[in-house]
């Protein structure tokens, strides 16, 4: 089975959307759970994900990386598939993942994240992350939290999700790397996500330059919380 695993915050907006994108997929809906881990809203997120999801749970351990977390620990699949409530999936996204880590082998898989309600500071950032695939010829793939796919036997192996905020997903592509999973970026894998809180330049890049000083320099993992 294949567990998809959304965390969400007030996300009334945007969730039905991505779920239903999800309820849509091309491979038979009994072959795939999907679990919203929800962060206290206020709103009415859990309301509408229950509307879809197979089960919505509530985050008990810290940041993005443990809402993450949760999902993957109640996840009965052994394929996990990790995105957001703000992202839309092509029908063939889930089919194209199993095919990857199944037929194909590898232990994770991740694919190009595209903007649907684009910014200008939104195309810079898809510019800055072309230099990801120069790291590929290293065995280094850096996953986007929004679109990346891993069986659960190397995910464990890796140590999971830690629970920051910043940087989560290069944290754990990070371990990854150094536990050897076999990993791949496939163009056919692609997820539209929202650009929202890409409005600032200056902004963006102060959030994710201090997020590298704690995590590189002085690794309080507290000053990696506060997205």
């Amino acid at each position: 089975m294949i567990s998809v695993i959304i965390p969400a915050l007030n996300e009334e907006a945007t969730i039905l959307d991505c779920l239903e994108s999800l309820a849509a997929q091309s491979i038979p809906r009994a072959t795939y759970e999907i679990i919203v881990v929800d962060g206290g809203s206020s709103d009415r997120t859990r309301e509408y994900a229950r509307l879809v999801a197979d089960r919505v749970i509530s985050q008990k351990r810290a940041g993005i990386g443990g809402a993450r977390g949760d999902g993957a620990k109640a996840a009965n699949g052994d394929i996990l598939v990790f995105t957001d409530a703000d992202t839309h999936h092509p029908p063939a996204w889930l089919e194209t993942i199993q095919e990857l880590l199944t037929v194909g082998g590898y232990d994770v898989c991740t694919g190009p994240v595209r903007f649907y309600n684009p910014t200008f500071c939104s195309y810079l950032v898809r510019g800055w992350r072309q230099y990801y695939f120069l790291s590929h010829l290293f065995g280094f793939y850096w996953l986007i939290g929004s679109n990346f796919a891993v069986k659960k036997d190397a995910y464990i192996r890796a140590g999971g999700h830690r629970d920051i905020s910043i940087l989560e997903d290069y944290d754990l592509s990070l371990r990854l790397f150094n536990t050897h999973a076999k990993c791949i970026h496939d163009r056919r894998m692609v997820a539209l996500t929202s650009a929202r809180r890409m409005r600032s330049i200056l902004g963006y890049a102060l959030l994710y330059t201090n997020g590298y000083y704690h995590y590189h320099v002085n690794g309080r993992a507290e000053s990696l919380l506060n997205y």
